[in-house]
């Protein structure tokens, strides 16, 4: 056993982690959506922030890690230029389309409980939470591919767009779906 080995399991573990925390994110979306009183979806909430927790700190583990065995092991191979750069992406999505919705829905729910009112049902339907939490765990398994192939730039950056397409495509017949049930654009 060696410090590098000792840190690609940390790596190993922040990723998990990481992954946890977009399963956790992508059922509380889910529940949310179909909750039908403030108390439930006041409960979502709460462990969606517990996700949005557990997926900084695994973050930052992957982070640390990773930087350490890429100076100690590996340079500025493609593969994990690449990986660095998706990660980013990962975070830019979450910043841009997630987090403000998250924060609008938060502020449309009403302070006590009842039924919900028809705004925070089309805040909770928007497609862009949807499109942002299926692209950014495509990415994130865009990412796994990197770190178990290694390929060159060409086939990184194959892979990564190949994540991305693959992430917007599995949640655009639901982002269809939500549009239709919304009505027709304000």
């Amino acid at each position: 056993m060696n410090d590098y080995s000792i840190t690609l399991f940390f790596h190993i573990v922040g990723a998990l982690g990481f992954f946890v925390a977009l399963g956790l994110e992508w059922t509380g979306l889910r529940h949310i959506r179909g909750a039908t009183t403030a108390k439930e979806v006041g409960v979502w909430v709460g462990i969606s922030n517990s996700a949005l927790r557990l997926g900084i700190i695994s973050m930052l583990t992957i982070l640390a890690s990773g930087i350490y065995m890429m100076a100690r092991a590996w340079g500025g191979v493609a593969w994990i230029i690449a990986a660095l750069s998706a990660l980013l992406l990962v975070i830019m999505l979450s910043v841009a389309l997630t987090r403000p919705r998250m924060a609008a829905i938060k502020r449309a729910l009403p302070t006590k409980n009842g039924p919900l009112p028809q705004t925070f049902h089309t805040l909770a339907n928007h497609p862009f939470l949807w499109i942002s939490i299926q692209t950014r765990l495509a990415i994130a398994l865009g990412i796994v591919f990197l770190m178990t192939v290694k390929p060159g730039l060409g086939g990184s950056l194959l892979a990564i767009g190949i994540a991305i397409v693959l992430g917007l495509a599995l949640s655009l017949p639901i982002a269809r779906r939500e549009r239709v049930q919304e009505g027709p654009a304000d």
